[in-house]
């Protein structure tokens, strides 16, 4: 059994993470900082642009930051320029060191036509433990949660982007049960999810952010926390 501390980083896209956020997530010396989806697109380009230059910044920042903060960063994710397309990208980095990355499979309705899905799973190591990364939709697929499995990961990231819904409390216990409980049970892992909040560069999603393991969701965000801006520290129990 090990325990892993985790920090979910759930902020407005879009944003340079803050001197006292970094302070804040250095003093609970975290084995793992997960990041939502799009955290680190540019918003003078949206969520489907990319230059060469942004880029580069933005991943030597990810190197820095994992670095700055002695930790293992999922970076949420970015549009990433490759191969004459465009994808969205997970990069991961172990104090200063890139790991590798992984490429969203499944799209979201809005990203077809403009992102190239990938066409590899992924899992990495870090701190002793083998550690899987899932992107948004992916998590509709069982094969996604198998795919996992079947590699040895002991726990799973998944930056999400997640659209605003009216829902019953009842609606989204449901919810988490059917995709992230049993996602969890078909990988035998722990699943992490972690959402953006609202801000006036996307005002429509909510943060879902969760923890869920093989019998039952370990931490979720409450109803009135859907639109607020954590930093959510937990440590998690790895078998």
């Amino acid at each position: 059994m090990s325990t892993l501390r985790i920090i979910l980083f759930q902020q407005p896209l879009g944003e340079r993470v803050k001197r006292t956020q970094i302070e804040e997530m250095s003093s609970f010396e975290p084995h793992f900082v997960c990041f939502p989806e799009y955290y680190f697109a540019n918003r003078r380009l949206g969520n489907h642009g990319q230059t060469p230059h942004n880029q580069k910044r933005q991943i030597r920042y990810l190197a820095l930051l994992s670095k700055r903060l002695h930790t293992t960063i999922i970076g949420g994710t970015m549009p990433e320029l490759a191969n004459d397309a465009m994808y969205n990208t997970c990069f991961v980095f172990h104090n200063g060191n890139l790991l590798g990355y992984y490429r969203k499979r499944n799209l979201f309705f809005p990203e077809v036509g403009k992102i190239t899905p990938g066409n590899e799973w992924k899992v990495f190591s870090a701190h002793g433990i083998t550690f899987g990364v899932l992107i948004c939709a992916d998590v509709f697929y069982e094969e996604s949660f198998l795919a996992m499995q079947q590699r040895g990961a002991r726990i799973i990231f998944v930056p999400t982007f997640s659209l605003r819904k009216v829902e019953t409390i009842e609606e989204k216990i449901k919810r988490d049960n059917d995709i992230f409980v049993r996602g969890a049970s078909l990988a035998q892992a722990i699943v992490v999810k972690v959402c953006g909040v609202p801000s006036p560069y996307k005002d429509f999603i909510h943060a879902r952010s969760l923890i869920a393991a093989p019998n039952g969701v370990l931490y979720r965000v409450r109803p009135d926390e859907e639109e607020k801006a954590m930093i959510i520290k937990q440590e998690v129990e790895i078998p």
